[in-house]
């Protein structure tokens, strides 16, 4: 499917809306995790490697550097001040920003180097 990372990209951004407005912590956990899932098929050669950099990624980025200096504040955080939510989101953004950018350089007639 050509257009495949548009549908992803509607899909991200539904959770964050779905995160506005109901904010349950473990509900939100697990529509990431199914969500993950649920892709893992469609994920092209080392696309599970990206994801589980981004997840690492996130990790350290919103638990270790949140530790020097907090700038956000989550309501109902369980992951030393993160939802446990967000590193998996940052894993699936990672992902998403990677099919984008193929999208962007296919209609613009050029040539990927996978």
């Amino acid at each position: 499917m050509r257009y495949y990372p548009i549908i992803l990209a509607m899909l991200f951004l539904s959770f964050f809306v779905l995160e506005v407005s109901y904010q349950n912590e473990i509900f939100l956990t697990g529509i990431m995790v199914l969500v993950s899932v649920a892709l893992l098929p469609s994920y092209e050669k080392g696309e599970v490697y990206l994801y589980l950099a981004g997840l690492l990624g996130g990790v350290f980025i919103e638990v270790g550097l949140g530790q020097i200096n907090r700038l956000q504040h989550w309501e109902n955080a369980s992951f030393f001040g993160v939802p446990y939510w967000l590193p998996l989101v940052w894993g699936f953004g990672f992902v998403l920003i990677r099919r984008i950018g193929n999208l962007i350089i296919d209609l613009a007639g050029g040539e990927r180097k996978d």
